[in-house]
């Protein structure tokens, strides 16, 4: 570390300078940004100058620490028997992922949480949920009887499940209640209009070996991202391993995807880098859902 060395109010972090990077050598320590987004982890090598200049000049590097603890539990913070809405850890509020039956085919909308009923004598409890929304679109209107599919993102991971329309109510507000959910189902997976944003994140060519290397989000959607990188390597059409997080709604979430270049832009004279425009080739709705939780936080 050298004198200049500033330390931070957070007593995990410590803001580095470009002089405490080594370059070509495996990190001791990990390097993360203000917010604590990973840049480099332990053992990760920055491959040269111009990505140790691309890295102070989209981030604020600092050298973590204390060990990085994910907000999110294990796999075993959750049983993996017959799970209730006590156990997915659902609240007041919450924003779940509805998918209709009656005639809007794969979409997605957006809901929340606003109560449920007393428990019954074997535990259960009715959902009431705001009126399904999706942006450039109608309302989603459900039907008595309909069976809907949900997808629910909390602190204890992402879980799909199905309700049954018991009741929709227009006063004061339009919501629906629904049945107590069905056979509730833990989505494993973890690789847990476009909005400005500034988020790192990791890419390589697909199939490439080696260390990934660092980028910038600039902007983002559901669909896809704008992501500025040191050097434009990669060409239209071309596919990239990619890897990002965010927090919504206190719960971090990491995605691992492919993403197809379908734009390149010009490079920046000030540092030679430039921006590719992405588009994600496969999400799951859990992790669309998230996304748009992310933006509508934000936005």
């Amino acid at each position: 570390m050298t004198e200049e060395t500033v330390i931070d109010a957070n007593p995990a972090l410590v803001r580095l300078q470009e002089s405490d990077i080594p370059l070509n050598a495996s990190l001791e320590w990990p390097i993360v940004a203000a917010d604590g987004a990973l840049l480099f982890d332990i053992g990760g090598i920055v491959p040269g100058a111009a990505a140790r200049e691309f890295m102070f000049r989209h981030f604020e590097p600092h050298r973590l620490l204390a060990e990085h603890k994910p907000n999110v539990p294990d796999e075993e913070a959750v049983k993996d028997g017959p799970l209730t809405l006590d156990d997915i850890g659902l609240t007041i509020g919450a924003r779940v992922g509805l998918r209709g039956t009656g005639g809007t085919g794969s979409a997605m909308y957006a809901s929340r949480v606003i109560g449920f009923s007393t428990p019954r004598r074997n535990g259960e409890r009715s959902l009431f949920v705001t009126q399904p929304l999706m942006a450039g679109f109608d309302p989603l209107d459900l039907g008595l009887g309909e069976q809907v599919d949900l997808v629910a993102l909390t602190g204890r991971g992402v879980f799909r499940f199905a309700c049954t329309v018991d009741a929709t109510c227009r006063e004061p507000f339009n919501y629906a209640v629904l049945s107590a959910p069905g056979a509730i189902r833990r989505l494993r997976t973890r690789k847990f209009a476009r909005m400005p944003t500034r988020l790192a994140a990791h890419f390589a060519a697909q199939g490439e070996s080696g260390a990934m290397q660092l980028g910038r989000v600039s902007d983002i959607s559901p669909y896809g991202m704008s992501l500025t990188v040191a050097l434009a390597a990669a060409h239209i059409g071309d596919r990239l391993q990619l890897s990002f997080q965010f927090k919504t709604d206190g719960v971090e979430v990491k995605i691992d995807t492919i993403a197809i270049v379908r734009h390149v832009g010009t490079q920046d004279p000030a540092d030679g880098s430039a921006a590719y425009g992405l588009e994600f080739e496969s999400l799951e709705p859990s992790q669309r859902i998230a996304l748009k939780s992310f933006m509508a936080e934000h936005s």
